[in-house]
């Protein structure tokens, strides 16, 4: 019989964890991936020490600042919820979260910061991608398969399915621009002609 091996060290503060991630997300999106650790745990009122305590080197807290981000999407905790739901709620809510997260002002940072920083760190696009968008992709999948398999939904393809309904809300956090302007346009040329 194997006993799980105890953790080395005190248990992990949660909520220096937190302050961690907070300041980490702060200073990479106001001054690049180049910040210094030293930095995000002098913002974050915590030794370095506890920094990596926390985690292992500075890739594995992009990592979950990255990770954290796409928590404002679906976390695992709503993902596992799914089960419990009626299928128009669970993606209901998934949309709602999606087109919320994409109108995010600081996400256009999140993009100029992924490309800048690709130089550098060229896994970092996959990276991002992978604990970002595409984990979010993947749940929207499962949820799908999950509902042609009971036959609450009729599709043949889970993956197809989940990237048209991604397209149809992307469309909307840049239709409602669009539109807007169409809107304006029309009414100038209402009451010019």
């Amino acid at each position: 019989m194997s006993e799980t091996p105890r953790q080395k060290g005190r248990p992990k503060d949660p909520l220096k964890t937190q302050a961690i991630l907070q300041a980490a997300r702060k200073l990479f999106l106001e001054q690049g991936l180049e910040v210094t650790t030293a930095e995000i745990a002098r913002v974050a009122g915590v030794a370095k020490a506890t920094l990596y305590a926390n985690f292992s080197d500075k890739e594995h807290l992009i990592e979950a600042v990255l990770r954290q981000e796409s928590d404002l999407t679906i976390s695992d905790h709503d993902f596992a919820q799914r089960h419990h739901l009626p299928l128009i709620e669970v993606l209901t809510a998934f949309g709602y979260r999606f087109v919320r997260f994409i109108n995010q002002r600081e996400l256009t940072g999140w993009d100029r910061l992924i490309a800048s920083a690709a130089v550098r760190h060229p896994d970092l696009p996959g990276r991002f991608y992978a604990a970002g968008p595409g984990r979010a992709q993947q749940m929207l999948e499962a949820i799908i398969a999950e509902a042609i398999e009971a036959g609450t939904l009729r599709a043949s393809d889970p993956q197809e399915a989940a990237d048209e309904l991604a397209g149809l809300w992307l469309g909307m956090t840049s239709g409602d621009k669009t539109w807007r302007k169409t809107s304006a346009v029309r009414r100038r040329n209402q009451t010019a002609g």
